[in-house]
């Protein structure tokens, strides 16, 4: 039997059409009963509408979790996306990457790189020898261990080559560029453990000689976020959630500020909830504007998802009690719109929904919050389901 199929003008209109200035949520898992689907697929948010390109209308990828996406500013791919890596549908870690090509919506591959990784970090390095490179750090690897290798791709030639060992693995580690102070351009990598003595480690990737040098210890194991404070009196610190105690199996609710002037460790307010796969993420305007909105997560081992958010306010270095978002969710997205009606909100994409009895839920709701009224408002619906996704704000035309 034949079957026609007839395409919305809409997803005519879009398709091959640039998406300049969208935000680009590609890959995650969607899970099924007891089973994970991973996605192949991405959403295209729209600003200036408010709403997701059509289905049909949107490019393909391969299967993808945990990835990594990069834009590109300079080489041949300039305005490009690097997503490499992430789990395939087998949960088998990924050398593969693929560019993104937001002039003409379209995915082709990228070179692979050395070391199949996932949920590790990639960061363009500021300065150096080495400036405009982007360094891969980390990650789990292919026989299922965290990984201290790390390498470089160079958007000149399109291809990775190795990079500095780190001291310890990790993976879900964060990666975090230091703004001011005697490390200024460095990049703080933060969530390794050293086993003996049960203490977290941070380090510093030297972008003048391409290596890696020991951080101070801190009491923070499993880092979940770690965010550059833009403005206030902790201006230029770096601010640091997470906890897990020393067994290895509870979390705890801990913060720290990393200060890259003396290279230094300190506790930092404490906060409510105890939180992993959250989001943090400074707010550009309004009257809040740098403040960090720390949001939702789940704590620990099948516990509620959060629906709650922290404020924390960098001239006080306290956090307060934020807005609730309509649903609890963690392994979402939170994105920073910069263009259109709604430019300044913050776009939180999907996670995961547990209730912590029944199977968890993946979620395809986004919300808008609003740094004007400090409010949550909901956004509208991906096309597919998805968590543990990577989102990236594309760039305006040229």
């Amino acid at each position: 039997m034949a079957f026609a199929f007839t395409v919305p003008p809409a997803a005519l209109a879009q398709y091959g059409k640039s998406n300049w200035g969208q935000i680009l949520i590609a890959g995650g898992r969607e899970r099924n009963t007891d089973e994970d689907t991973i996605d192949n697929s991405v959403d295209l948010y729209d600003p200036a509408s408010n709403r997701f390109a059509p289905e049909i209308a949107t490019t393909q990828m391969k299967e993808r979790m945990r990835a990594t996406a990069t834009l590109l500013d300079t080489g041949p791919n300039a305005g490009k996306v690097l997503i490499a890596g992430g789990d395939n549908r087998n949960g088998v870690q990924r050398t593969s990457t693929e560019l993104y090509d937001l002039a003409t919506n379209a995915v082709a591959d990228g070179p692979a790189m050395k070391s199949p990784r996932s949920g590790h970090t990639a960061t363009v390095i500021p300065s150096g020898p080495n400036a405009g490179k982007i360094l891969f750090a980390g990650g789990m690897g292919a026989d299922g261990g965290e990984l201290a290798s790390t390498e470089l791709y160079d958007p000149a030639t399109n291809k990775f080559f190795p990079g500095p060992t780190m001291r310890a693995g990790c993976s879900v580690c964060t990666a975090t560029v230091i703004m001011s102070g005697k490390n200024a351009g460095n990049i703080l990598i933060a969530g390794s453990d050293d086993s003996r003595s049960q203490k977290a480690l941070l380090e510093l990737y030297d972008s003048p000689v391409n290596e890696f040098i020991l951080g101070p210890r801190t009491n923070i194991r499993g880092v979940y976020s770690a965010t550059a404070i833009a403005s206030g009196k902790n201006a230029g610190k770096v601010l640091i959630l997470g906890g897990i105690d020393t067994t290895g199996q509870e979390a705890i609710a801990l913060t720290g500020l990393y200060d890259p002037g003396a290279n230094t460790f300190a506790p930092g307010p404490s906060v409510k909830n105890i939180r992993e796969r959250h989001t943090a993420t400074v707010i550009t305007s309004g009257p809040g504007a740098g403040r960090i909105l720390i949001a939702g997560g789940g704590n620990w081992h099948d516990h509620p998802s959060l629906a709650s958010t922290e404020l924390y306010d960098p001239g006080s270095n306290v956090f307060s009690p934020g807005p609730s978002m309509s649903t609890g969710r963690a392994g979402h997205t939170a994105t920073v719109i910069i263009s259109g009606k709604n430019t300044g909100k913050i776009l939180i994409a999907g996670g995961v929904n547990s209730d912590g009895v029944n199977p968890v839920a993946t979620l395809s709701s986004t919300e808008l919050y609003d740094p004007a009224t400090n409010t949550f408002a909901p956004g509208p619906k991906m096309n597919l389901a998805r968590a543990d996704a990577v989102a990236i704000q594309l760039p305006p035309a040229p």
